[in-house]
């Protein structure tokens, strides 16, 4: 396995690892919420796919690539609730 593959790998783990962690932070925060589990699988996803992707431009160690796909969760979950999308889904909730 090469170094890109190592990168890519790493991010998507960021990428799991972000999502892992929001899970049992919102677990902790309220446990009577109901869990979304399509959003949080989407973004989890997505995360790695991007996580992979700044980790593989990132080229610098494993470790960047990891913290490029822990970031990557945040980015897109921010960018969901400041689109429109999130205020569609929330009426219909």
């Amino acid at each position: 396995m090469n170094k890109f593959e190592i990168y890519i790998i790493a991010g998507f783990v960021g990428g799991i690892a972000r999502g892992v962690s929001s899970f049992l932070k919102k677990l902790k925060k309220d446990s009577k919420t109901k869990f979304n589990y399509s959003y949080f699988f989407t973004t989890v996803f997505f995360s790695g796919i991007l996580g992979g992707i700044a980790g593989a431009l990132a080229e610098n160690s494993w470790k960047t690539a990891f913290l490029a796909g822990y970031a990557g969760m945040d980015f897109l979950e921010n960018m969901y609730k400041s689109s429109p999308l999130a205020r569609v889904f929330k009426a219909a909730e």
